[in-house]
């Protein structure tokens, strides 16, 4: 069945000497593996720039539901990054923010209010000039309620110790702790109007990578958290 679908690109690799193995999520099935044929020959018209992490496509897939792999023919990107390729801070959170979307996102079908959050929140990120710091942080924090571990109540009580499952945030530095309660009814396109040093963003940054670790079975190791402390630390 040949399906058409919007699409987000999590992750590739190499398969043979011209094609790809290439991740997706999608607006229709969710998390899908498809195979991109003949991607490094002379006669393609597809571009390699099309597969980089968070690249927003429109998709025509080759889909079977007893298959693991698909195989993907057309695609088009309605959305190109004008700014994301060419900021190294934004393009250090596209990528941690796509190995977190490729560790998290298991779900093989539909969500389209997850879908939905996450194609417009990357066209954001591209768009914005103020609050880019703190976008990966609002980023993990509305991303968890899609998830199911973000704890209900949250953004109107004043005191994260009677959350049993937010232990990870108890020992936040007061103005830290402050600031986080803050988040929680911060909407990401208002990421300027949040007020964090340098050190309280690393604090937050190591705290929910934690949280996330301890809530989401088999998430493994964040390699790229390391590069993205490196980055807000200069």
């Amino acid at each position: 069945m040949l399906i058409k679908t919007r699409a987000i690109v999590l992750h590739h690799v190499k398969y043979g000497e011209t094609s790809l193995i290439v991740t997706l999520y999608t607006e229709r099935h969710g998390r899908m593996t498809c195979i991109v044929s003949g991607i490094r020959s002379k006669k393609t018209h597809l571009s390699l720039t099309y597969f980089q992490p968070l690249t927003l496509l429109e998709a025509e897939i080759y889909y079977k539901s007893n298959r693991e792999v698909h195989r993907l023919k057309e695609l088009s990107c309605p959305f190109h990054y004008t700014s994301i390729p060419f900021s190294i801070t934004k393009r250090t959170i596209s990528l941690f923010l796509a190995e977190i979307l490729w560790l998290t996102l298991r779900e093989e079908e539909s969500n389209e209010g997850l879908f939905n959050f996450l194609f417009h929140a990357f066209q954001l990120l591209d768009s914005k000039d103020e609050g880019v710091a703190n976008f990966h942080l609002l980023f993990l924090i509305h991303y968890s309620r899609y998830l199911g571990i973000f704890p209900p109540g949250l953004e109107s009580s004043p005191d994260i110790s009677r959350f049993a499952d937010m232990k990870v945030f108890r020992n936040l530095p007061g103005e830290t702790g402050r600031t986080f309660m803050e988040m929680m009814k911060t909407s990401l396109a208002q990421a300027e109007i949040i007020s964090l040093n340098k050190a309280g963003r690393l604090i937050l940054l190591d705290a929910l990578v934690k949280y996330f670790e301890e809530h989401l079975e088999g998430m493994g190791r964040i390699k790229s958290v390391a590069v993205l402390k490196e980055l807000f630390s200069d």
